[in-house]
Protein backbone atom coordinates (compact mmCIF):
# COMPACT_ATOMS: atom_id res chain seq x y z
CA UNK A 1 0.00 0.00 0.00
CA UNK A 2 1.29 3.39 -1.19
CA UNK A 3 1.94 5.61 2.29
CA UNK A 4 -1.17 8.40 2.73
CA UNK A 5 -3.35 5.99 0.75
CA UNK A 6 -7.24 5.80 1.89
CA UNK A 7 -6.88 2.90 3.85
CA UNK A 8 -4.21 4.62 6.29
CA UNK A 9 -6.65 7.54 6.65
CA UNK A 10 -9.53 5.45 7.60
CA UNK A 11 -7.43 3.24 10.35
CA UNK A 12 -6.50 6.40 11.63
CA UNK A 13 -9.93 7.53 12.41
CA UNK A 14 -11.08 3.64 13.48
CA UNK A 15 -7.73 3.82 16.12
CA UNK A 16 -8.73 8.03 17.45
CA UNK A 17 -12.79 6.87 17.90
CA UNK A 18 -11.86 5.23 20.89
CA UNK A 19 -10.98 8.24 22.57
CA UNK A 20 -14.31 8.55 23.18
CA UNK A 21 -14.64 6.27 25.86
CA UNK A 22 -11.57 7.73 27.46
CA UNK A 23 -13.39 10.53 29.72
CA UNK A 24 -16.75 11.63 30.66
CA UNK A 25 -16.62 14.48 28.28
CA UNK A 26 -18.84 15.17 25.35
CA UNK A 27 -16.45 14.49 22.50
CA UNK A 28 -17.13 15.51 18.85
CA UNK A 29 -14.39 13.60 16.11
CA UNK A 30 -13.75 16.39 12.55
CA UNK A 31 -11.24 14.45 10.50
CA UNK A 32 -8.00 14.90 13.26
CA UNK A 33 -9.50 17.54 15.69
CA UNK A 34 -11.33 16.65 18.86
CA UNK A 35 -13.72 18.88 20.49
CA UNK A 36 -14.45 17.67 24.25
CA UNK A 37 -17.32 19.68 25.74
CA UNK A 38 -18.35 19.49 28.84
CA UNK A 39 -21.06 21.58 30.98
CA UNK A 40 -21.95 22.75 34.44
CA UNK A 41 -23.77 24.91 36.83
CA UNK A 42 -21.23 25.65 39.63
CA UNK A 43 -17.84 27.20 37.79
CA UNK A 44 -15.70 25.76 40.54
CA UNK A 45 -16.95 22.56 40.49
CA UNK A 46 -16.83 22.52 36.68
CA UNK A 47 -13.00 23.75 37.26
CA UNK A 48 -12.08 20.62 38.86
CA UNK A 49 -14.05 18.48 36.62
CA UNK A 50 -12.11 19.79 33.19
CA UNK A 51 -9.09 19.80 34.53
CA UNK A 52 -9.52 15.77 36.02
CA UNK A 53 -11.17 14.51 33.04
CA UNK A 54 -8.05 16.70 30.71
CA UNK A 55 -5.96 14.07 32.50
CA UNK A 56 -8.22 11.34 31.49
CA UNK A 57 -7.46 12.57 28.06
CA UNK A 58 -3.92 12.93 28.73
CA UNK A 59 -3.44 9.23 29.85
CA UNK A 60 -4.98 8.01 26.98
CA UNK A 61 -2.97 10.31 24.19
CA UNK A 62 0.22 8.46 25.71
CA UNK A 63 -1.14 5.13 26.40
CA UNK A 64 -1.92 5.44 22.43
CA UNK A 65 1.54 7.11 21.68
CA UNK A 66 0.05 10.13 20.01
CA UNK A 67 0.84 14.21 21.07
CA UNK A 68 -0.85 16.84 21.16
CA UNK A 69 0.04 20.52 19.82
CA UNK A 70 -0.66 22.12 23.17
CA UNK A 71 -0.29 25.75 20.98
CA UNK A 72 -3.48 24.40 19.07
CA UNK A 73 -5.50 24.14 22.21
CA UNK A 74 -7.58 26.36 23.62
CA UNK A 75 -11.09 26.79 25.27
CA UNK A 76 -14.06 28.66 25.65
CA UNK A 77 -16.28 29.24 28.49
CA UNK A 78 -20.10 29.97 27.51
CA UNK A 79 -21.60 32.21 30.61
CA UNK A 80 -23.82 34.88 31.23
CA UNK A 81 -21.21 36.30 33.95
CA UNK A 82 -18.38 38.49 33.42
CA UNK A 83 -14.76 37.39 34.61
CA UNK A 84 -15.03 33.89 35.92
CA UNK A 85 -11.79 33.31 36.78
CA UNK A 86 -10.92 29.38 35.02
CA UNK A 87 -7.67 27.99 33.89
CA UNK A 88 -7.43 25.19 32.75
CA UNK A 89 -4.41 23.11 31.95
CA UNK A 90 -3.29 19.96 29.84
CA UNK A 91 -0.19 17.58 30.72
CA UNK A 92 0.82 20.72 32.98
CA UNK A 93 0.49 23.10 30.16
CA UNK A 94 -1.89 25.59 30.63
CA UNK A 95 -4.57 26.27 28.08
CA UNK A 96 -5.49 29.49 26.75
CA UNK A 97 -9.12 30.80 27.33
CA UNK A 98 -10.56 32.15 24.03
CA UNK A 99 -13.78 34.89 23.62
CA UNK A 100 -14.32 33.67 20.87
CA UNK A 101 -13.68 30.27 18.34
CA UNK A 102 -14.44 28.51 14.93
CA UNK A 103 -16.49 25.56 15.25
CA UNK A 104 -16.61 23.27 11.83
CA UNK A 105 -16.42 26.53 10.22
CA UNK A 106 -18.74 28.88 12.56
CA UNK A 107 -17.36 31.03 14.75
CA UNK A 108 -18.95 30.85 18.36
CA UNK A 109 -18.32 33.54 21.22
CA UNK A 110 -18.56 33.08 24.99
CA UNK A 111 -22.01 34.79 25.51
CA UNK A 112 -23.45 33.61 21.59
CA UNK A 113 -23.78 37.02 20.68
CA UNK A 114 -22.52 35.81 16.96
CA UNK A 115 -21.10 38.96 16.12
CA UNK A 116 -17.87 37.41 15.00
CA UNK A 117 -19.72 35.29 13.10
CA UNK A 118 -21.91 38.28 11.58
CA UNK A 119 -18.55 40.07 10.57
CA UNK A 120 -17.25 37.03 8.92
CA UNK A 121 -20.15 36.77 7.22
CA UNK A 122 -20.19 40.45 6.17
CA UNK A 123 -16.92 40.49 5.18
CA UNK A 124 -17.26 37.40 2.74
CA UNK A 125 -20.01 38.96 1.29
CA UNK A 126 -18.33 42.04 0.37
CA UNK A 127 -15.82 40.46 -0.99
CA UNK A 128 -18.51 38.44 -3.18
CA UNK A 129 -19.99 41.95 -4.22
CA UNK A 130 -17.20 43.32 -5.26
CA UNK A 131 -16.06 40.73 -7.43
CA UNK A 132 -19.50 40.76 -8.87
CA UNK A 133 -19.17 44.78 -9.49
CA UNK A 134 -15.79 44.61 -11.12
CA UNK A 135 -16.70 41.31 -13.12
CA UNK A 136 -20.03 43.37 -15.04
CA UNK A 137 -17.44 45.10 -17.32
CA UNK A 138 -16.23 41.79 -18.81
CA UNK A 139 -19.21 39.66 -19.12
CA UNK A 140 -23.13 39.65 -19.81
CA UNK A 141 -25.99 40.24 -17.09
CA UNK A 142 -27.13 36.33 -17.21
CA UNK A 143 -23.63 35.06 -16.30
CA UNK A 144 -23.02 37.02 -13.42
Amino acid sequence: MPQGSVVGSLLFLIYINDVVKASNFNIVLYAVDINLHISGNNHETLEKTVNHELKKIDHWVCANKLCTNYSKSNFILMNNRKNINFSVSFNHHPISKQSSLKYLSVILDDKLYWKPQIEKFVTQLCKSCGMLFKLKYYTNISVL
